[in-house]
């Protein structure tokens, strides 16, 4: 074990099986890049990169499965290439076969977010450099990657499985007005994958608080999903205020669906490179929630444990 797995393990210190064991699997959750990519408000590439480094650096000790970023990849849209170029670079490090260990790389997707769109931060705006670095050619043909609707990869899914379970992954484009035909298409994926847990990620999901008000497009993602026995997770961005965490739990027909907001922007050097570490518990039925930065307390780590950054979620893996 790693001086890094025995950190991990000694600072999570949740009830149960470390981090390592089989049991155990984590989602990684990387909220908006923007400022790293764009080297604004004292962000650097090289912070995204640190990001990135520590998810393949710790994939064996955390039994990482996928890793998610929530869109606002980059700041300026179509209009700065040297963006997309860092970022890029930083994501690119999940696909490395030998430092992953792994012939694909880590799992993963991008969101679109209204800054990855141009005119910049219009959410209906062209996704031209988007399609170039993230689009269906680069992931065509990986054994996770699912399909995606239309011509572009502006929406697509990724499917993996662990821990004997199978699970579906929708990254959806940030429009200002939902888009009806996209959410007919996102629902008729998870009817056709219906034995897959469902997780569905926008850029603009929820706001900040708890409960957290939904976006007009996270309320029009849930009420079209809803009935989808499978789903049981919605995660977002872009919110930075207050925080920028908000939580919130709905029930229909009896299921829970979670829904999260993780946004460090608004925090000092574009992020400080806060992100989530999502550990599911089959045998405790439990996800555990923390905001975690590979970049602070230079480069050792730091974890923020107030009540909206560390949190469990009750959610039934035995079904």
């Amino acid at each position: 074990m790693t001086k890094t797995t025995s950190l991990l393990c000694f600072l999570i210190a949740f009830p149960g099986v470390c981090l390592g064991q089989d049991e155990d699997f984590t989602i990684i959750v990387i909220p908006d890049t923007q400022f790293y990519s764009s080297s604004m408000n004292g962000g650097s590439p090289e912070i995204f990169e640190a990001q990135v480094r520590w998810v393949v650096e710790n994939r064996d000790s955390l039994n990482v499965v996928f890793v998610t970023q929530l869109g606002d990849f980059v700041q300026n849209g179509d209009e700065v290439l040297a963006e997309w170029e860092a970022a890029d670079a930083a994501i690119s490090l999940l696909e490395d076969p030998i430092t992953t260990g792994l012939p694909e790389g880590v799992p993963y997707g991008v969101a679109v977010g209204n800054h990855d769109q141009s005119p910049f931060g219009d959410a209906d705006g062209s996704t031209r450099l988007f399609n170039r670095f993230q689009g269906v050619s680069r992931f065509d043909g990986r054994s996770y990657y699912g399909g995606h609707y239309g011509a572009t990869n502006d929406n697509h899914y990724e499917v993996f499985s662990a821990s004997g379970m199978d699970f579906i992954i929708l990254h959806l484009e940030y429009d200002t007005s939902p888009d009806e035909a996209v959410l007919r298409w996102a629902d008729g994926v998870l009817k056709e994958h219906d034995t897959r847990r469902a997780i569905v990620v926008t850029h603009f999901m929820i706001g900040p608080g708890n409960p957290g008000g939904f976006s007009t497009l996270g309320q029009a993602i849930y009420d079209e999903l809803k009935d989808n026995p499978n789903l049981f997770l919605l995660l977002g961005g872009h919110v930075p205020t207050f925080g920028g965490e908000g939580q919130r739990a709905d029930v229909w027909d009896g299921r829970t669906v979670y829904s999260l907001l993780s946004d460090y922007q608004g925090r000092s050097r574009g992020g400080d490179g806060w992100l989530r570490i999502m550990r599911f518990s089959p045998a405790l039925n439990e996800i555990s929630v923390q905001t975690f930065s590979p970049y602070l307390d230079e480069g050792r780590g730091s974890f923020e444990i107030d009540e909206s950054s560390e949190f469990v979620l009750s959610y039934d893996m035995s079904r």
